[in-house]
């Protein structure tokens, strides 16, 4: 699909976007395109079984509630939703725990990417990928926006509170605020079609990856 480009490390495109835009949507879509996407979210959830140190680090701050045993009777994951619970309404818990989790989710994104050397781009997908400061290990950003009441809308068929998701817009920054930081923005607002938007990223990716072997 695209030109390799003559730097050995992939070109890297952070996907992201609020509550429900539909970032995960753009990245199916990107998959079944051929791209090798990375899921933030879902590595930071499979950290806490994978990672002794991180895992111990957090029971011993909230507790063994938060613990998942196995069936030798040993601490083995970590229920993150009660670990929502304990840091949704207090920034300092919040801020003790992304200091532990941001770190070890972006070591693993570099220890996959290496095993990405043969890709001419890759995506990164992140909810909070400018939030956690990691959209700078990105060589472009896309946002995927839709408005407002729509993203309520779509949260609440999945199951959420209008209560709930409010709460998470909140703590999520602004859509023009991620509009002005992103190389492009995906409008996934049902009147603009989807599909045409990620083939015009795609070859969009495919020109900034050919100029940068050209620069190499």
């Amino acid at each position: 699909m695209a030109m390799r480009h003559a730097s050995p490390r992939p070109f890297v495109v952070g996907i992201t976007g609020g509550i429900a835009a539909g970032k995960s949507t753009v990245c199916r879509t990107l998959s079944s395109m051929g791209v090798a996407v990375w899921d933030a979210d879902r590595t930071a959830k499979s950290l806490y079984r994978t990672n002794h140190e991180l895992r111990a680090e957090v029971v011993g701050r909230f507790g063994l509630d938060v613990a998942l045993w196995n069936n030798q009777g040993e601490v083995a994951d970590i229920d993150t939703s009660r670990l929502a619970g304990c840091v949704f309404d207090h920034p300092e818990e919040l801020s003790w725990l992304e200091s532990k989790v941001h770190p070890a989710v972006a070591n693993a994104f570099e220890v996959w990417l290496e095993s990405q050397q043969t890709c001419s781009w890759v995506a990164r997908e992140a909810a909070i990928l400018f939030e956690s400061g990691n959209d700078l290990g990105c060589d472009a950003v896309v946002t995927v926006e839709a408005p407002d009441e729509l993203r309520l809308e779509r949260a609440q068929r999945r199951g959420a509170s209008k209560e709930d998701v409010a709460k998470r817009m909140m703590k999520q920054w602004p859509s023009g605020d991620r509009i002005a930081r992103a190389q492009v923005t995906i409008w996934n607002d049902g009147v603009r079609p989807l599909l045409p938007q990620v083939e015009q990223l795609c070859d969009a990716v495919d020109r900034w990856t050919a100029w940068r072997g050209q620069e190499d």
